[in-house]
């Protein structure tokens, strides 16, 4: 495997460095990470011209607070938690509020705020972080790993996982904006994602318990079509949510979810174990729209949503564990 791994200090926070390590394979697609939070600073790839540019949003200088959580790996528990409190073993947790009376992406304690350990692969890295019990107000010892692989025919492979030492909640992914126009059409990105329901949400972004189907709706990506061709419609759902998506799909089967510029040919698909992907088309930033989430994860608030509860439960006899591919490619 031909991967070149360099590394440079770009900032101090609490005595330690800010490293951004960057992936590069022999063709020259790039993907650079940082030590905080496991963030995704930059991923380089090709368009059907040959022309290299990064295709995800990312910040000119290091944030600490990384508003938006911009290619953070996002956790405890992404998404958010209904009225930021959980119950689990006859306790009930009481969360930070940090989103409208929910607890958003692990809160202000999360797991991307955190300073990972990194060591080096072949082909990569595995990024490590201790969470005591207790942080953010989770409960159990968590220790959490992600490894970051690629591969010369522009393939970033994900790995999660985690081990506890008593019974707790665990849901994370990666909150990659993907802007495959590299700046210059992001709506007119076609997206492609089989999946028949949609999780509703209420007026805090919360879901609220309710699937709702796709069919004659804004939500239906079942076949390839822009962003901007459904999203400034009047629909309650895209209200809700700004004029936009910020929505999990339940995914129907292991087709890829594709998204594609028809201007430049870029393209990426999705391959992965998790069974929703939310749909985060950027509507808070400035301007709106410029970028879109492609979150895969189990479903948001699973922990008080009796169907999917089990799903983000693990013990020491249950590690958590999840993998994720992102393709990219031109057509």
């Amino acid at each position: 495997m031909s991967v070149t791994i360099t590394q440079k200090i770009i900032a101090k926070h609490l005595e330690q460095d800010i490293i951004e390590y960057q992936l590069i394979s022999a063709n020259g697609f790039q993907v650079n990470f940082l030590n905080y939070g496991g963030i995704i600073s930059g991923i380089y790839s090709h368009d059907a011209q040959g022309q290299l540019d990064n295709i995800v949003l990312s910040r000119s200088e290091f944030d600490l607070e990384n508003p938006g959580h911009w290619g953070a790996t996002t956790g405890r528990i992404a998404g958010r938690i209904a009225g930021a409190k959980f119950e689990l073993e006859g306790q009930v947790y009481q969360l930070n509020d940090n989103k409208l009376g929910n607890n958003l992406h692990g809160g202000p304690g999360g797991i991307d705020k955190k300073i990972w350990q990194v060591t080096l692969l072949t082909d990569g890295a595995e990024l490590s972080h201790f969470s005591p019990d207790g942080a953010a107000g989770f409960p159990a010892n968590v220790t959490f790993k992600v490894r970051y692989q690629i591969t010369r025919d522009n393939r970033l492979t994900i790995s999660y996982s985690a081990t506890c030492d008593r019974t707790t909640i665990i849901n994370l992914t990666n909150h990659s904006y993907f802007d495959l126009s590299a700046g210059k059409n992001a709506r007119g990105m076609e997206l492609e994602i089989a999946a028949a329901h949609f999780a509703e949400i209420d007026a805090t972004g919360c879901v609220t318990g309710k699937l709702c189907s796709v069919s004659e709706t804004p939500f239906d990506f079942r076949q390839a079509k822009a962003l901007d061709r459904d999203i400034y419609a009047k629909h309650p759902q895209l209200e809700l949510a700004n004029q936009g998506y910020d929505h999990p799909f339940v995914l129907d089967n292991t087709l890829p979810i594709r998204l594609c510029d028809p201007l430049n040919g870029r393209t990426l698909e999705i391959i992965t174990d998790e069974p929703c992907c939310v749909v985060y088309s950027a509507n808070f930033t400035s301007p709106k729209h410029i970028a879109v989430c492609l979150e895969t994860q189990r479903m948001p608030n699973a922990i008080n949503w009796p169907e999917f509860r089990e799903s983000v439960i693990f013990s020491p006899d249950k590690p958590y564990h999840s993998q994720t591919h992102w393709q990219f490619g031109v057509k």
